[in-house]
């Protein structure tokens, strides 16, 4: 999720485990121990434009580390508070920056990009699809909530904002379920095997979501609006790309491997951009919720097989777009 969120979860898993005297400087560690993960994004590659890609989420988020990122940042706040001449416990300030690293693993786990949360032992991305990257609603409340329990000291406040984060969660997952339900029944009164199926909220909040599955070859997108009923407002279909299917590309080339790479990423989610020739896109995303148009995809050079693909992003939307989305969204 985005890094306000990750810093106030943080926060308040520090000062609930903490004894009043050191919550403050338990929500220090918190906050570090939160945010420090996500600097991931600086690991970057100018000659592989997948690295940053294949990077993002990957070791800093696992549950093997965690304890060493809390351990860190406990280390760092020790070292202040020494410098500082200010009295710790050294005991309640790790507990606390372990807790917050793996809140921020399993923050990640929530949304639907992906998180390598088992490395080293397992490869696969873990992803919950039960909320978006950013979400206000879920994110503002948290924000007097932590910052009463910092001023304060107290453990209730912070209890009150974790209490929030997992009601709202569970609100998500019976949306996600509902829609879940309702494409399984369109499913079976058309014919479909369902073969896989996933649902993710879009943008922004839980109330429209984007529901695919795959039957014979071709990915099927359905978007819904899961009010007092759900209702489906639109949908379409687009063949779906299996790696090893792609005419042209040699076994073992630079280009064989980051299709493959990139397959991984989008989960299988793969289909050549509608109106990009030789782009591959990832289906999950896509600017509008019932659309096939990905929010960025891989270029293909089938004459450049020994060089890296680079990553392309179309994520420019326009007023219309934004306009569709919150009417969606408020059933207009």
């Amino acid at each position: 999720m985005d890094n306000v969120t990750h810093g106030l979860l943080g926060m308040a898993m520090a000062v609930a485990i903490a004894p009043r005297e050191s919550r403050r400087q338990a929500a220090l560690v918190g906050f570090l121990a939160g945010e420090f993960p996500d600097l991931d994004v600086f690991l970057r590659s100018q000659d592989d434009p997948l690295f940053g890609l294949a990077m993002h989420r990957h070791f800093t988020h696992s549950l093997l580390l965690a304890p060493v990122i809390g351990l860190m940042m406990a280390g760092l706040v020790i070292s202040w508070c020494r410098w500082r001449g200010r009295g710790f416990q050294v005991r309640v300030l790790v507990l606390a920056g372990i807790a917050a690293a793996f809140s921020h693993g399993l923050c990640d786990v929530w949304t639907s990009y992906g998180t390598r949360w088992f490395w080293p032992f397992s490869d696969v991305r873990v992803s919950w699809d039960l909320i978006s990257v950013v979400d206000p609603l879920f994110t503002l409340p948290l924000l007097p909530l932590v910052i009463v329990a910092i001023v304060k000291r107290s453990r209730r406040w912070s209890v009150a904002a974790l209490s929030w984060a997992t009601c709202y969660l569970a609100l998500c997952y019976g949306q996600q379920q509902r829609v879940l339900d309702v494409t399984r029944e369109i499913g079976q009164e058309r014919g479909h095997a369902l073969e896989r199926l996933t649902a993710k909220p879009s943008f922004a909040n839980i109330v429209v979501w984007r529901v695919m599955y795959q039957d014979r070859g071709q990915a099927h997108i359905l978007c819904f609006r899961a009010g007092k009923k759900c209702e489906l407002l639109g949908e379409s279909k687009i063949p779906l790309v299996v790696v090893k299917d792609v005419p042209g590309v040699k076994a073992d080339s630079v280009l064989a491997k980051d299709i493959a790479r990139f397959s991984h990423f989008s989960d299988g989610w793969l289909s050549w951009h509608p109106q990009q020739a030789g782009v591959l896109g990832d289906l999950r995303y896509a600017v509008s919720p019932d659309g096939v148009s990905p929010l960025w995809g891989i270029g293909i050079d089938f004459s450049k097989q020994e060089q890296h693909v680079p990553f392309l992003t179309f994520r420019r939307t326009n007023d219309e777009s934004w306009q569709k989305l919150w009417k969606m969204v408020w059933g207009r």
